[in-house]
């Protein structure tokens, strides 16, 4: 790659219209691996440390004492993510207070309890979007879908309200594409949506307590072991986050499946052997969270980087994830590749509570699909989110192709 001047621009919105800039990234992997990027972006800070390398954003990922989530994980000068005090954006011992009132929900054993009734929800799924002879759209019509269902069971949202938590998670995580965020107004009206939301749903089920998490942190005598804010910011952090990631690692799923059609007949000759493996590598390829930001909290060197108390850190996933030191061929899709240690849950103790909920919903929907279906075809151009956050795809327009 022909660097033009001194700036290896790997963090602009307009830099991941199509798609990430895997040859940038390689290019400061081999080059660069802590890069002092500088921005010339209003929205954006003017500069911060990029962290490339597989190895380096999982040891800075560990390291929460010396790279603070409490200034925002998002680099956009007005941190669009720290409206609200939740999880995402905060050190111990909050951080580990909140989180383990949360996480008994998402327990191994507990979302496993839900595995048969996934399976059923995703073979609805599936069964809705082929009914209309095969051509269906895989983001709004599959990926979307069971991720809703999911998050609006786990926090005992009504299931006609996911159309609703579908366009407040678009403008949330994906604010720098106008046509999610026209304004910062537009953008702030959906926060307070939410937020009002998350009260409703409070009030709720403190009438009608049921067998989900906002019940289950009210507790027997109606309050809530969180304060307002905090638990504002959780449900916001829960419906958006929730099922945007695991809608855009199911959608550019769906399309690596549709180009590369010699893996989904890897998958189908041997559903029991590589579906597990299918999963891993569905979320290693999307990489739906391309980088998340921590604030230096003391000088520190990194790979011969002096970083300075206060700055910014990007941790670049989407890199990580095609290391070539850490993944053999990481350009290939490969249902098969074992080990597959990426990062695209984080590393660490922010590690995604829900990475247990999202692979069960992937499996689901690919035994639901395997079965039936010969090959993917697109059918027309995808459209993304133009964003350098979110790995976000808008339409994907796909044919099933009966077996």
């Amino acid at each position: 790659m022909t660097v033009v001047g001194d700036t290896v621009d790997v963090l602009s919105p307009e830099v991941y219209l199509d798609g990430p800039p895997w040859e940038r990234l390689a290019w400061l992997r081999a080059n660069a691996p802590v890069y002092d990027h500088r921005l010339d972006d209003p929205l954006l800070v003017d500069r911060c440390w990029v962290v490339s390398r597989h190895d380096d954003v999982r040891a800075v990922s560990r390291d929460p004492a010396t790279f603070s989530s409490a200034d925002g994980i998002h680099l956009r000068r007005t941190a669009t993510h720290h409206f609200r005090p939740n999880m995402i954006n905060m050190d111990d011992p909050d951080h580990s207070r909140v989180r383990k009132l949360v996480s008994g929900g998402f327990t191994p054993r507990v979302v496993r309890a839900f595995e048969r009734h996934y399976a059923d929800l995703a073979r609805g799924v599936v069964d809705k979007a082929l009914a209309n002879g095969g051509a269906f759209d895989g983001v709004r019509d599959v990926a979307a879908e069971l991720p809703l269902l999911a998050i609006c069971e786990v926090l005992g949202a009504p299931e006609a309200d996911r159309f609703r938590i579908f366009g407040w998670s678009n403008t949330l995580l994906s604010s720098e594409d106008p046509e999610y965020a026209p304004t910062p107004e537009a953008f702030q009206e959906s926060v307070m949506a939410m937020v009002a939301y998350a009260g409703e749903l409070a009030e709720r089920r403190r009438r009608e307590p049921g067998d989900d998490l906002v019940s289950a942190l009210l507790g027997p005598d109606g309050d809530l072991p969180l304060t307002d804010a905090e638990f504002e910011g959780l449900v916001l952090l829960l419906l958006a986050a929730g099922n945007e990631t695991t809608r855009n690692a199911i959608a550019h799923g769906l399309h690596a499946f549709a180009a590369h059609p010699d893996q989904w007949d890897v998958l189908r000759s041997d559903p029991a052997a590589t579906l597990d493996t299918a999963v891993e590598e569905m979320i290693r390829w999307a990489s739906p969270v391309n980088y998340m930001s921590r604030t230096a909290t003391s000088d520190v060197d990194v790979q011969g980087q002096k970083i300075r108390a206060g700055d910014k850190v990007a941790l670049l996933y989407a890199s990580a994830n095609r290391d070539e030191a850490a993944f053999a061929a990481p350009e290939r899709f490969d249902v098969r590749r074992d080990p597959n240690h990426h990062l695209a849950f984080g590393f660490g103790p922010h590690f995604c509570l829900g990475a247990t909920l999202a692979r069960i919903e992937l499996r689901a929907l690919l035994e639901a699909m395997v079965p039936g279906i010969a090959s993917l075809e697109l059918t027309a151009p995808v459209r993304r989110v133009r964003s350098s956050f979110l790995n976000g795809l808008k339409d994907l327009p796909l044919r099933a192709i009966p077996a």
